[in-house]
């Protein structure tokens, strides 16, 4: 198992790494073995629901710093996050968000922590995340939902920072804890994804900088059926009426404004806001391979599909 050591003189010393527990079928001791240790990191693994954890013992001797928290059914994934926040008060200083579909680099946990020290004015630091298309063989689903996924996390040649519109993913992500309390910044728990677009949007209203390392990697388990690839970028695109639009818009135009202006010129705007998204996903691609530019075309489709979903919870919103 990886190990580093930090001084204490820097004050961020004491890291709560937090890895979400949601699927049964997930074995995590490949990704217990690869998160460095030191005698001030705790690990807590919170279970969403009362699933039965594989080789929890064989877990457990591996690291003995390891806690297990369980978590309501049928709670968002913002709310589990925010057991992370609430278990870390006053005990730690930076909290890394890893998910159990991940696999990390061994040096994961010490790249996190040495970029914090050297950039002590960035409130979010996040690492490239490799989608699964890159080890498996071809499948299109896989290749198409590792691609809208992770356009945000591509390897940088150099660490750069992150800006609006885009974002860092909450599978590979730590954040310093004295920014959030100090901000009172949580995660939003009325969604049920897009959490860590609200966040990051959250962050820089507070002045905060976030920034994507070249080091830290995770590997990443992609969706490869259809079903599964569907579902997750409906959901998406329901989130994005909140996190695009709702948010932004309602506070300034007042609840009747924008539900009418919404109403009316979204249909009308929506393959041009679409198209400008599906330049978004695809331009860091294109950057990393020039091959990429060959997926404008399926990823376009998929974001009007998304972009459909996005006025269905306008309507359901309005319902509610």
């Amino acid at each position: 198992m990886a190990k580093y050591s930090i001084s204490k003189k820097t004050g961020l010393e004491k890291v709560l790494v937090c890895v979400l527990y949601h699927n049964v079928n997930i074995d995590l001791l490949n990704l217990i073995k690869n998160i460095g240790k030191n005698k001030n990191t705790s690990i807590l693994i919170i279970v969403d629901g009362n699933l039965k954890i594989k080789n929890k013992n064989k877990i457990l001797k591996l690291n003995n710093k390891i806690k297990f928290k369980y978590s309501l059914k049928k709670k968002t994934v913002s709310y589990n996050r925010n057991l992370a926040i609430k278990f870390a008060k006053n005990a730690f200083d930076l909290i890394l968000y890893i998910d159990s579909d991940v696999i990390p680099e061994k040096n994961i946990l010490s790249s996190h922590v040495k970029n914090h020290i050297k950039n002590k004015h960035i409130s979010i630091i996040g690492g490239p995340v490799i989608p699964s298309f890159f080890n498996n063989s071809f499948n299109f689903w896989e290749m198409l939902d590792g691609c809208l996924s992770w356009f945000t996390s591509t390897v940088p040649r150099n660490n750069k920072i992150i800006q609006s519109p885009y974002h860092l993913p909450t599978c590979n992500l730590s954040i310093k804890l004295n920014f959030l309390f100090r901000n009172k910044i949580m995660f939003d728990e009325k969604l049920k994804t897009g959490e860590d677009v609200d966040l990051c949007n959250k962050v820089r209203k507070k002045n905060g900088k976030i920034l994507l390392i070249k080091s830290g990697k995770v590997f990443h388990q992609d969706r490869k059926d259809f079903s599964s690839f569907f579902y997750h970028h409906a959901n998406w695109g329901r989130h994005q009426f909140y996190t695009l639009y709702k948010k932004k818009f309602s506070n300034y135009l007042g609840s009747f404004l924008f539900n009418l202006t919404f109403f009316i010129f979204y249909p009308l705007l929506m393959p041009i806001l679409n198209f400008l998204s599906t330049l978004l996903t695809i331009i860091p691609w294109v950057r990393f391979r020039f091959m990429f530019i060959f997926l404008i075309i399926p990823t376009y489709l998929v974001h009007l599909i998304k972009g459909g979903f996005t006025y269905l919870e306008f309507f359901k919103n309005i319902k509610s």
